[in-house]
């Protein structure tokens, strides 16, 4: 593709003698692809965004050229794009002719505003108004969020009204698709008919409808959804519209604008456009035709979007160009893409558009850190992208992070945009360890545990009660009658005990015929002596009770002081009740999450007092 690069300085050519209000500044533009395969676009994130038909692709046209954004796998399906107020972008991707939608079959497709694959949509729109089938080429902008709550609105070449398409989780909610009645308005039903969502100035939607007709309709909608009110679009007749496909309106510093195609003196469709304040009698920004004729084929079109601060031209088979408008500065984002893709939050390695975005420091800077990852020997890779392309990305070779020993890590990144200059470090994660089993309530799961505290990474210790958990049946010794609780340690949490297999510490001791798990009972003589760990799944035995565990992990020791609940000195006295408060002095049947004070009503009528964190 040539590439028709244009400097940020120069002003776009505006005819003399209009009173201009709006200042926009050509930042560049590019050749645009034939119509026959296209014809729609939308602007998203620096790009404009074109669905080729005949490829089944979603292309992304920027400064530097032409990027794939998506796969839709539709090579006879209508070139429709459009986009929701969220940013996720949803194309037509059926193959039916005239576009009926009388099928049940996959009919749009959205890519997700924050990457991944896109989400195909299945329906039979018009089951219940037959009536109302009919062809439509073009999709107008969605409202709301496509992906949680939105709605498409549709307008066939049979319309007696406004069909409103709700969405619900990324499918189509048949149940409550609607024909809305249209008040002011008339002779819509249009093949090339588009009703497009727009924010105006006051906060509230407006439904921009529009065609290739003489009438163009700025609506609103009633509270029950029931009924449209249309108001028809004037035009300054001193720059008047082109019947070219493409309107578009917005809002902006507080006024709501339209975007339209300028009629030229010696054609009907030129390249020419204006900008006009809805209901002025004059334009606010006009750009002169350069000659180009847009009737390609029978194919007229030339679409306006825009994006932040940006407005897009897309001029038929043309070109694509880009404005910003005057003052306005361009707020970048940057992310961070590589690989191993865990380490990034990410599904696949090197996706730019689902890399996580860096945060911009007081000091200029933007910084990163990952989530504690477990990362085998080997070498990080990423590079810094800005505005989630790679169009512009730091360093010019990715930036190499060798990971010399297995473990888990943390990836912290920093990017001067002042000199584009990139920084990483890698942080071997804090060691943690956890008391996992009937453990403050807790019951035995391979996720759950009660997280120690450590100064220096090697001694642990954590207050801890032990009560067996309600329906568990008790385990008494049958020598001293005292309900014993099982628990061991983990130096990570797992989501299976596969997985937490290689993690897990426990006691030392052999298996018998009668303690076949080799599980390690501990007795109160054993009160405050360093007991042997090891790497293994061997649980430990502990009567009922309050305690502080501490682990030495480099003697590979656990040491326990406390008190049972039965005091095992007095073998007839139990826990009667197990009672929880927090600081506010707040009473609970369950411990708190932090700091609990917890009171035993022993079955002597006595009680006793301890503080436990949680």
């Amino acid at each position: 593709m040539k590439k028709l690069l244009l400097l940020a300085a120069v002003v776009a050519a505006a005819i003399a003698g209009n009173a201009q209000d709006l200042q926009l500044t050509k930042s560049w533009e590019v050749a645009a692809p034939a119509l026959a395969n296209t014809r729609q676009g939308v602007a998203l994130d620096g790009k404009f965004l074109i669905n080729n038909k005949v490829e089944g692709m979603v292309y992304a046209y920027g400064q530097d050229g032409v990027n794939n954004f998506g796969v839709t796998e539709a090579t006879a399906a209508w070139p429709a794009i459009a986009k929701d107020q969220a940013g996720n972008v949803i194309v037509r991707v059926d193959n039916s002719w005239p576009g009926n939608f009388l099928a049940d079959t996959t009919v749009f497709k959205i890519f997700p505003a924050g990457g991944g694959d896109p989400i195909a949509v299945e329906a039979n729109i018009f089951a219940d108004f037959e009536a109302e089938n009919g062809r439509m080429d073009y999709l107008g902008n969605a409202e709301g969020d496509l992906l949680t709550e939105g709605a498409i609105y549709l307008v066939t070449a049979k319309s007696t009204g406004v069909m409103r398409v709700p969405f619900v989780d990324g499918e189509i909610d048949v149940d409550h698709i609607a024909l809305i009645p249209v008040d002011g308005a008339t002779n819509f039903a249009n093949t090339g008919a588009v009703v497009d969502v727009w924010e105006a100035a006051d906060g509230t939607n407006h439904y921009l409808m529009y065609w290739r007709g003489n009438v163009h309709y700025d609506m609103t909608l009633n509270e029950d959804m029931d009924e449209f009110t249309a108001t028809a679009i004037t035009f300054p007749a001193d720059a008047p519209r082109a019947n070219l496909t493409g309107v578009r309106c917005f809002a902006r510093d507080g006024k709501n604008y339209i975007a339209y195609s300028v009629k030229p003196e010696d054609r009907n469709y030129g390249d020419g456009f204006a900008i006009a304040e809805l209901g002025a009698e004059n334009v606010a920004f006009q750009v002169a035709d350069t000659g180009k004729d847009l009737n390609n084929g029978g194919i007229c079109v030339q679409w306006f979007d825009v994006d932040g601060d940006c407005f897009y031209q897309y001029a038929g088979a043309n070109y694509i160009a880009c404005y910003q408008f005057a003052g306005a500065t361009t707020e970048h984002t940057y992310a961070v893409a590589g690989t191993p893709a865990k380490l990034f939050g990410m599904e696949n390695d090197w996706d730019q558009i689902a890399a996580p975005e860096m945060t911009l420091t007081d000091e200029g800077i933007y910084v990163w850190s990952s989530e504690e990852t477990e990362l085998e020997a080997g070498n990080i890779e990423f590079k810094v992208v800005q505005d989630h392309a790679w169009d512009v990305c730091y360093p010019e070779n990715n930036y190499v992070v060798p990971v010399e020993t297995a473990g888990t890590y943390i990836l912290v990144v920093g990017y001067n945009p002042e000199n584009n200059e990139v920084s990483a470090e890698l942080i071997a994660a804090a060691p943690k360890l956890y008391a996992i089993g009937e453990v403050n309530n807790n019951t035995w799961a391979p996720n759950v545990g009660v997280e120690m505290e450590t100064e220096d990474g090697v001694v642990f210790t954590a207050d801890v009660v032990l009560l067996r958990p309600a329906g568990v049946a008790p385990k008494v010794d049958d020598v001293e009658g005292v309900n014993y609780c099982y628990f061991s340690f983990a130096t990570k949490l797992a989501d299976s005990w596969e997985a937490l297999a290689p993690y897990r510490i426990g006691a030392v001791s052999e298996a018998t015929e009668d303690n076949p798990n080799a599980d390690f009972r501990v007795y109160k003589t054993m009160m405050g002596m360093p007991l042997a760990l090891t790497q293994g799944d061997h649980a430990f035995q502990l009567a009922e009770g309050t305690y502080t565990f501490t682990v030495d992990m480099e003697a590979m020791t656990l040491t326990i002081v406390g008190e049972s609940f039965t005091g095992i000195e007095n073998l007839t006295t139990g826990v009667k009740s197990v009672r929880y408060y927090n600081l506010q002095g707040i009473e609970s049947a369950t411990p708190f999450q932090g700091v609990n004070i917890v009171v035993k009503e022993m079955t002597d009528g006595s009680k006793s007092t301890s503080k436990v964190v949680r």
